[in-house]
């Protein structure tokens, strides 16, 4: 009968186990609270992006659409009609509306979590602390028994 207290240490083995690889495994809840960050982040990125791509989408249709915007662009570029004379001033160099960015890159982190070799480590050290404990119950019932009898 007492070896089926010992089936308590197979059972702390798999309780402690599965309770950290829920909380703190590679695919546990402090993992995922790390990819839901992320993915609200990217998605954050992702909406700047499409409005970059808005605006520039508008600039395009503006220049194929509308001559003036195109001439106003080609001017400050630096380009012009026949017939018409420049005066540049040496060291000013083109005036070119930059003031749209393309963007940045996005770089993802690795979600952080405990290793499962570590997490099994840690089972079995709980497990043969509970061993541990079973074992030097037993022997201090044995031992006061055998006392009390002499």
């Amino acid at each position: 009968m007492r070896f089926i207290r010992y089936f308590l240490v197979i059972w702390t083995f798999f309780i402690v186990y599965t309770s950290c690889s829920f909380f703190w495994g590679q695919n546990g809840l402090y993992a995922r609270r790390h990819l839901d960050a992320e993915r609200v982040r990217l998605d954050e990125n992702l909406k700047k992006l499409e409005n970059i791509n808005s605006d520039y989408q508008n600039i395009r249709n503006n220049l194929i659409h509308d001559q003036d915007s195109l001439s106003v662009y080609a001017r400050q570029l630096g380009y012009g009609r026949e017939g018409e004379e420049y005066i540049r001033v040496m060291g000013l160099g083109i005036a070119i509306n930059t003031d749209m960015p393309a963007g940045q890159v996005s770089y993802t982190d690795s979600p952080d979590f405990v290793s499962d070799t570590t997490i099994k480590i840690i089972s079995l050290l709980f497990a043969l602390v509970v061993l541990s404990f079973l074992l030097v119950h037993d022997f201090c019932l044995n031992a006061f028994s055998s006392q009390s009898k002499y």
